[in-house]
């Protein structure tokens, strides 16, 4: 059964369209596939990881991105009511489709300690407290795919930003399809430690997916 059409929007730079078969969904930025229901365990295991990472009664993390919802689905099953979590989208169309298709099925109660706002990343952190997690999860990793614009979150400039407005004992965590030398070693003059995580998709080393955690140094 094919993928069924059934949303479509464009902001600025950006083709976005939704489709849906047997009930579950995949987003397409631009004719690419950005991430589908049946393949999510990597966006899973980014959300238990921000859990794991959380510290303290009050933990507050901002979640970059929300596409189809299952990072930050799994974020809130594992924090609890611990905390406080924002998801920052750029499209108000994407926040319209998990509500109104997708939400049912990945993440049916919304927690009182969750809050989905129309706001880019970077923008809102230059408004915002700091946090004490950041997750970004607005591409397929550290190169822009969904708006040229996102460049500059894997920037020097973007690095640095990230590291002024995440806690000093917070980190930066990056959701990869790919292993990148180059960022990590942006990442480290921005004063970031770096460690990645690999997550299995299969037997094809292809598909993997990777985990980065930037955190804070001294």
């Amino acid at each position: 059964m094919p993928w069924v059409p059934i949303a479509v929007t464009e902001e600025n730079d950006t083709l976005l369209e939704l489709f849906e078969k047997d009930g579950r969904f995949m987003i397409r930025a631009n004719g690419l596939e950005l991430m589908n229901g049946y393949s999510h365990d990597s966006e899973t295991a980014f959300g238990l990881l921000a859990a794991e990472l959380a510290r303290g009664d009050h933990p507050a993390i901002l979640v970059g991105g929300l596409g189809l919802g299952y990072t930050t689905a799994a974020l809130v099953g594992a924090l609890g009511p611990r905390g406080r979590i924002t998801v920052a989208e750029f499209s108000p169309a994407v926040i319209a489709w998990f509500h109104a298709h997708v939400r049912p099925s990945v993440l049916p109660q919304l927690p009182g300690n969750l809050a989905i706002i129309e706001a880019e990343v970077l923008g809102h952190l230059w408004a915002s407290p700091r946090y004490d997690l950041v997750l970004l999860d607005v591409d397929n990793g550290p190169e822009p795919l969904v708006r040229a614009d996102n460049a500059q979150l894997y920037g020097k400039e973007g690095l640095r930003v990230l590291r002024s407005r995440v806690a000093d004992d917070g980190a930066v965590l990056l959701w990869s399809g790919f292993e990148s030398p180059d960022f990590e070693k942006r990442a480290r003059h921005a004063g970031f430690s770096v460690a990645r995580r690999k997550v299995s998709n299969g037997a094809r080393a292809a598909l993997d997916h990777h985990l980065y955690v930037l955190t804070a140094d001294a």
